[in-house]
């Protein structure tokens, strides 16, 4: 790694940001552990020689799930219940961490000997509880209803379950209201004020996962807690959840049970989505499973995707994964079209953080129109990567109503954002809303909504620093090309998996040549190759500007880079995979 000072450059795409290097103490301290690595430890929050070292010593990490607040409560209703051969009903959510969270709940009480009922509501229904679901459950005889993935804010519905006749326990991950108050029900969550759980950032699926391991202390021998870890991986890295603590476990043990999973639902999902199950990895999950997935609530029915997992017939599992994918399809092609409009009214990224700047308008973007509810989410996310401010995306839910998805930026807390609005009105402002600090979102009336606008526009500006709008990237280290070895990309890797909270490193490079450049018309993406010195690597960009396709070879410029490996016909070497760039100075 290169001297580089703690500083921030401009690339064509975002700003760049330098980390400093691990102190020289520390340094000091882990004499004989590789430089790089601890380096790049401290740069992702390991700031002693102590964590250092224990990281790179492996182990699994699991906490006592008795650790969760009320879970002794949660396994003894639960246990009763399946004693008693009671009928539970497991009401999920329909995101891929919802749907996970209910199949483990449901494989999970089978196991036990009981006949669960499986709900998942609908996109249209909204996240959480509802009394139209609850009554259908009734209905079906249910005396006892288990949350995935949501209920910490359902007060009112819970009461109405217990109205009904039935017992409610909560999981959940999401955070609490405002005012802190809770359903009256066992509620195992481990965002809560009082919870002493050391790994706060598990998801819906892995929440549900700490329950089963509960269980089957509580009724040991029915079943295998681990067996279920392929669907935990799939459900926490879709939930784009911490990869750090437990988190991180649950994600290295749960892609190594994918690799090898028997269920024919998974397999068939790889196979359409040309996903190699040796090769399973979060980019694997984020890029091409999740999105065919969450595809089905987007675009269709979650019940597809739950139908899809539990599926136990390989044709019928086939049928549905090609549903899935067509579904992904259409909805991959909606979100570029209504982007593109989007972005089109709201302006290029340069001009909109000059307005910001010059306090013309708010530090953050909200966009209403008329696109299905299940896209939402998709276009504040990419409103976000492109613009770097929190984003708003809202469209007609009927009956005068509008439902908003939000996604937030690292520093601003979107569930905290949107509380606070709620608390600034006597009555309220919201129908509903919920979320955590990444994402969130509410549903209001329509003649309320100008309000909302107003009331965000001023809680953001109160709480965000204008100097740090727009795209950014976090640099690793700069580094010369002769240091970007086999070896050295080895050791990069050797780090995976990476994801929210565990970001893959990013290097830079100032001065290099461009010596060769292949764009085809018929891709989006270019191969290239760099030199500076006696240094050369071979690397690709994904999705490339016009502007770089048209460089003249011989180019000088500083590009920013992930280190990975190219394998081909069982050869291997390093390749830098191109994340912004600009024309140098240094030649």
């Amino acid at each position: 790694m290169e001297a580089t000072p703690d500083i921030e450059l401009r690339g064509q795409r975002a700003r760049w940001r330098i980390e400093p290097q691990i102190p020289d103490e520390i340094r000091a301290e882990l004499a004989g552990e590789s430089v790089m690595l601890a380096h790049l430890l401290y740069c992702r929050g390991f700031t002693t020689a102590e964590q250092i070292r224990a990281f790179l010593a492996g182990g699994t990490i699991s906490h006592d799930p008795f650790l969760l607040p009320d879970m002794d409560a949660a396994v003894e209703r639960i246990a009763t219940a399946i004693e008693r051969g009671e009928r539970v009903a497991v009401y999920g959510d329909f995101d891929c961490d919802g749907i996970t969270s209910a199949v483990v709940l449901v494989e999970t009480l089978r196991a036990l000997g009981g006949e669960p009922i499986p709900y998942l509501p609908s996109r249209e229904d909204g996240h959480g509880l509802h009394p139209e679901g609850l009554a259908a459950l009734s209905d079906q005889g249910a005396t006892l209803v288990v949350t995935a993935d949501c209920g910490v804010s359902a007060i009112e519905e819970v009461r109405v379950a217990r109205g009904m006749g039935m017992d409610v326990v909560v999981t959940d991950h999401h955070e609490v209201r405002a005012d802190l108050s809770l359903p009256d029900c066992p509620v195992v969550n481990p965002t809560r004020h009082d919870s002493e759980y050391p790994c706060r950032h598990l998801c819906g699926v892995g929440v549900a996962f700490k329950l089963v391991q509960a269980l089957s202390r509580r009724m040991p021998g029915r079943v295998d807690p681990d067996s279920l870890l392929d669907l935990v991986a799939l459900g926490t890295v879709a939930d784009v959840a911490s990869l750090v603590d437990e988190n991180r476990s649950l994600v290295i043990r749960g892609l190594d049970r994918l690799r090898s999973t028997r269920r024919p639902g998974l397999l068939a999902l790889f196979e359409v989505a040309g996903v190699d199950p040796a090769r399973i990895d979060p980019i694997s999950v984020s890029f091409y499973l999740a999105p065919r997935i969450n595809a089905a609530n987007r675009m269709a029915s979650p019940q597809l995707a739950y139908d899809l997992i539990t599926a136990g017939d390989p044709a019928e599992a086939m049928r549905l994964a090609h549903r899935l994918s067509a579904h992904n399809q259409e909805r991959q092609l909606l979100v570029a079209e209504t982007l593109q409009g989007i972005t089109a009214q709201l302006g290029d990224p340069e001009t909109v953080a000059g307005e910001i700047r010059a306090g013309r308008r708010p530090p953050l973007l909200i966009v209403v129109g008329t696109w299905p509810a299940g896209i939402s989410g998709l276009l504040a996310a990419k409103l976000v990567d492109a613009y770097g401010v929190p984003a708003f995306a809202g469209t007609d839910a009927g009956a005068g109503t509008i439902s908003v998805s939000a996604r937030g930026v690292p520093g601003v807390h979107i569930d905290e954002l949107i509380e606070r609005c709620e608390a600034a009105l006597p009555a309220g402002l919201f129908l509903g809303y919920g979320g955590h600090a990444s994402a969130g979102g509410f549903r209001i009336e329509a003649a309320k909504l100008p309000q909302a606008r107003e009331l965000l526009a001023e809680q953001s500006t109160a709480s965000i620093r204008i100097d740090e709008i727009g795209a950014a990237l976090t640099i690793d280290a700069e580094v010369g090309l002769r240091r970007l070895t086999l070896d050295a990309a080895r050791r990069v890797r050797s780090l995976a998996p990476f994801g929210m909270g565990f970001p893959e490193p990013l290097f830079l490079t100032r001065g290099a040549r461009l010596k060769r450049l292949s764009a085809r018309q018929d891709s989006a993406h270019v191969k290239l190759t760099l030199q500076q010195g006696d240094g050369l690597i071979d690397g690709i960009y994904f999705n490339a500007t016009d502007e770089f396709r048209r460089l003249p070879i011989w180019s000088a410029l500083d590009v920013v880079y992930h280190l990975q490996i190219d394998q081909w016909q069982g050869l291997q070497k390093p390749q830098a995979c191109i994340r912004d760039w600009r024309e140098s100075s240094q030649v």
